[in-house]
């Protein structure tokens, strides 16, 4: 929990910077936690690395998109989970991204490794910037 914390604080962050510039609009921050079939870790870890690329070169509203690697307290990798943090411009860029027609291909390629998917989706109310 207190990882998702800390990865949701720095996505928050990373709004922040944008919401100053833009104080009419708020960005929306979307984080997302896979547990993966057992064998089917590096094969999604590479599809999500293209799709981050691919999100963030075609979608001018996509500000960030990371793959993460969760870890345990001594650093070691939790091998069958991963993240993703999204930070769109605003809600209409999260709309254009969930809309995407690639995203609806990429969910059908990558469900069948997973085990769970759970998604979040968050508003910017506030910034230690502001």
């Amino acid at each position: 929990m207190r990882k998702f914390i800390l990865v949701s604080m720095a996505v928050l962050f990373q709004a922040a910077i944008v919401h100053a510039a833009t104080p009419d609009r708020k960005p929306i921050a979307v984080v997302v936690e896979y547990t993966v079939k057992s064998g089917k870790e590096e094969e999604l870890r590479s599809i999500l690395r293209e799709h981050a690329r691919l999100t963030v070169e075609q979608e001018p509203g996509c500000l960030r998109f990371e793959v993460l690697q969760p870890v345990n307290k001594d650093g070691s990798a939790i091998p069958d989970r991963l993240m993703l943090t999204e930070l769109y411009a605003d809600e209409d860029a999260a709309a254009a991204h969930a809309n995407n027609p690639r995203l609806a291909t990429l969910l059908a390629r990558i469900r069948p490794m997973l085990s769970k998917e759970k998604v979040t989706r968050t508003m910017v109310l506030a910034s230690p910037t502001q």
